[in-house]
C-alpha cells in the first residue's frame, strides 16, 4: 500500500454553491419542453372547436409553438453561464421573460406575413406569459428538489465520515501500545494502517478508485486481525486488476461493511469467526462480497450501515449499482455490484 506523507498544509472543505438556475441545456429539459409544446398545441386545437381536417389545423399551431418553445430554450441555454453570475432576481426574471418576448416577436412576424391575426396578439402574449410562469415555476421547483437531494446526500456522507467508532480507536491504540515493546515493526505497521484510515475519513474528496477503497478495507482488517489474533480468520480473495484503478467509487463505501462483518461475525463470539472478502468480474462490472459467520451471541443490528451504503450507491450510480444482503448456510453475505465504467460523477458537490 502506498503511503502518503502528512504535511502541514491545512485542508479546507469547499463551500457548497447554491444554484437557483435550472440546467436549461440538459436533455431532460429538452424532453420536458417537447412534451409541453405538444400538449399545448393539442389544447389550442381543441379550444378552437371543430375543424374539417384537424391535422391541417394542428400543423401551423404546432409549428408556431414549437418554434417559440425551442428557440426560447436555446436562448436561455446560451445565457445560462452568464446568468449564473448574475443576482437572483435576474436568474428568475430573464428566463421567464424570454419566451414572452419571443412569442411577441414571432407573432409580429406572422402578422407581417399575414399568417396571424393582429387582434389576437394581446391574447397570445398574455397566454404565453401565463404559461411561461407555470413552466418556469415547475423547472425551478425540480431544480430546487434535485439540489436538496444532493445536499442531503452530502450531509449524510459527511456524517458517515465523522462517525468513527470510539471503541475501534481505543482498541487500536491499546493494540499499538502493547506492540511497542514486543513487536515495534508490527506496531509501526498498525499505526500506518490507522493513519491511512483516518486520512480517508477526514479527506475532502468525495470519491476515489475502487483499488484505493479495497486498500483501506485491507488496512482496517489488518488492524483488527492484529487485535483479535487467531480469533479472526481472514480469507482475502481480491485479485490484482489494473481496472480497479479506473473505477471511481464513493469514499468509504466498503469499509462500513467490513466493520459490520467484524462487529457481528467475530467480536461477539469467544471463538471468533471467519471473514471472507471476494472480488470478481460479473455482468460487465465488479462484484465485491463480504461474508461472515453468525454466532449464537449475535444480536441483530439496525441495518444502518447497509442502508447508508445503498443510499450512497443509488445517489452516485442510480440503478447501475446495487447492494444485496442475505443469510445463507449460517453466514451473512453483503454483495455490492458496481459498473465497470463507474465514474461517480453524481457524487460530491452539486
Amino acid at each position: 500500500m502506498k503511503r502518503s506523507e502528512t504535511t502541514g498544509t491545512r485542508e479546507t472543505t469547499p463551500a457548497i454553491a447554491t444554484q437557483v438556475l435550472p440546467d436549461f441545456c440538459s436533455g431532460e429539459t429538452v424532453l420536458r419542453v417537447f412534451i409541453v409544446v405538444m400538449l399545448l398545441a393539442l389544447i389550442v386545437l381543441l379550444l378552437q372547436g371543430a375543424e374539417p381536417d384537424p391535422m391541417v389545423a394542428l400543423y401551423p399551431i404546432a409549428m408556431f409553438i414549437t418554434w417559440v418553445g425551442f428557440s426560447s430554450l436555446l436562448v436561455i441555454c446560451l445565457l445560462q453561464r452568464w446568468l449564473r453570475r448574475r443576482p437572483l432576481v435576474w436568474q428568475v426574471v430573464i428566463p421567464t421573460a424570454v419566451p414572452v418576448l419571443n412569442t411577441a416577436l414571432v407573432h409580429l412576424a406572422a402578422e407581417h406575413m399575414q399568417l396571424a391575426d393582429a387582434e389576437a396578439r394581446v391574447r397570445v402574449i398574455a397566454a404565453a406569459a401565463l404559461l411561461s410562469l407555470i413552466v418556469m415555476r415547475h423547472f425551478y421547483l425540480v431544480a430546487a428538489w434535485k439540489q436538496e437531494t444532493r445536499l442531503v446526500a452530502q450531509a449524510r456522507e459527511q456524517t458517515l465520515r465523522a462517525r468513527v467508532r470510539p471503541h475501534f480507536l481505543f482498541n487500536s491504540m491499546n493494540t499499538i501500545a502493547s506492540l511497542c515493546r514486543t513487536d515495534p515493526g508490527r506496531a509501526e505497521q498498525v499505526t500506518l494502517d490507522l493513519a491511512d484510515l483516518f486520512r480517508a475519513t477526514f479527506a475532502t474528496g468525495a470519491r476515489h478508485t475502487l483499488g484505493e477503497e479495497l486498500d483501506l478495507v485491507r488496512a482496517y482488517l489488518a488492524i483488527e486481525q492484529t487485535r483479535f489474533g487467531d480469533r479472526l480468520q481472514l480469507d482475502w480473495n481480491v485479485p490484482d486488476d489494473p481496472a480497479l484503478d479506473h473505477v471511481q467509487v464513493p469514499a468509504l463505501i466498503l469499509q462500513p461493511l467490513a466493520e459490520n462483518a467484524i462487529q457481528h461475525g467475530v467480536a461477539p463470539s469467544p471463538e471468533g469467526g471467519r471473514v471472507e472478502v471476494r472480488l470478481e468480474r460479473a455482468h460487465g462490472g465488479f462484484v465485491v462480497e463480504f461474508a461472515n459467520g453468525i454466532s449464537p451471541e449475535h444480536r441483530a443490528g439496525t441495518g444502518t450501515a447497509t442502508e447508508e451504503a445503498r443510499a450512497r450507491l443509488r445517489h452516485c450510480f442510480g440503478d447501475r449499482a446495487a447492494l444485496e444482503v442475505r443469510r445463507e448456510a449460517g453466514r451473512f453475505h453483503a454483495r455490492i455490484t458496481l459498473p465497470a465504467d463507474a465514474s461517480a460523477e453524481g457524487c460530491g458537490e452539486p
